[in-house]
């Protein structure tokens, strides 16, 4: 599939990855993120959030869009909330614009956002939601990859690591591993509870 490429993106280095569908909220303080806020409606109030990992740009990031302005503040300060929309690999960086103080740069996005989710996948969700969960799944529609990965509480590495995985079939079995990993620590804290009284 022919990946996409936008070019000077304004850009919010973080510590996080927002997946697909995700949906996370953000305290803007900074400057020159303020700057960045100012500007979208030139984007389409989109932007992208490259991972930082140890202080590090990783040169993965993730491509987002402005859902909602929560709150704003007297001395510029805001909250927002921002929702995943695919995933990006950095063609360019530049840590300050010539015009402006944020980072820009040119991406290509991965066409991460439609990862479909295979029959084992479901098998080991299905399990870790009658262990954990504990959901009515036949109320919800549209339960796919990214909605399976959002409801498990992956760390940012996590996601990192999950989406830094080449084939589709490659993310599926990574996410597969980590629901079989919650679902046998739930079952042991589950076991541990039945043996154990604490007085």
């Amino acid at each position: 599939m022919e990946h996409t490429i936008t070019e000077n993106l304004p850009l919010f280095p973080l510590g996080i990855i927002v997946l697909p569908g995700e949906t996370r909220f953000l305290h803007i303080f900074e400057k020159r993120y303020k700057n960045l806020f100012e500007d979208l409606e030139k984007h389409d109030n989109r932007f992208g959030i490259p991972y930082i990992s140890a202080g590090k740009l990783t040169g993965t990031g993730s491509y987002v869009k402005l859902e909602k302005v929560l709150a704003k503040y007297s001395n510029g300060e805001a909250d927002i909330a921002v929702k995943g929309l695919d995933v990006f690999k950095i063609n360019n960086y530049n840590d300050e614009h010539p015009e402006r103080a944020y980072p820009y740069g040119d991406i290509e996005l991965l066409n991460k956002s439609n990862i479909r989710a295979t029959n084992s996948l479901f098998e080991a969700f299905e399990k870790y939601n009658t262990h954990v969960l504990k959901l009515d799944l036949d109320k919800f529609s549209g339960v796919g990859f990214y909605v399976i990965a959002n409801s498990i509480g992956l760390s940012d590495l996590e996601k990192y690591d999950l989406l830094t995985r080449g084939s589709e079939q490659a993310l599926n079995k990574t996410l597969v591993n980590h629901l079989n990993l919650r679902t046998l620590l739930a079952l042991q804290q589950n076991s541990i509870q039945d043996y154990y009284c604490l007085n």
